[in-house]
């Protein structure tokens, strides 16, 4: 990513940030669970204080227009990601992050907007995938 747009991504994030968020939700880091050439299993941390904020929000991929302001394209791999809000077995809550189809992309950048009843939040992850024998 050339410096330019690094800046460019950061500005319409830290932007995104600035509008009027509730604070019931809010997203974390991403974990990848998967390699190079797998299809793509994530998940987003979601941090929160109603539970059923989460349960009952929709994820979806940003807009191409949020991720043009990003300067952000939406390669045929990213257009592929499914999200899925989950309870986890330890009380804890993720969205799910995943495609059916192996990424052969070994860097995935993205903005995924996360609405809710009192949350609408938009956050840009950069996913690195190693190939399977560097995990």
């Amino acid at each position: 990513m050339s410096l330019r747009r690094s800046i460019g991504f950061a500005v319409v994030c830290i932007g995104l940030f600035a509008a009027p968020i509730a604070q019931a939700l809010s997203l974390g880091e991403i974990e990848v669970h998967s390699s190079l050439n797998d299809p793509l299993d994530a998940e987003i941390i979601v941090h929160l204080t109603d539970a059923a904020e989460i349960l009952n929000a929709r994820a979806r991929l940003a807009s191409r227009a949020v991720h043009d302001k990003a300067g952000l394209g939406i390669n045929q791999h990213v257009r592929r990601l499914k999200f899925k809000p989950v309870a986890k077995s330890n009380g804890k809550f993720s969205i799910q992050v995943t495609t059916l189809r192996p990424v052969s992309e070994p860097i995935l950048e993205f903005i995924i907007e996360v609405t809710g009843s009192s949350s609408n939040l938009i956050r840009g992850y950069a996913i690195h995938l190693d190939p399977p024998n560097l995990n």
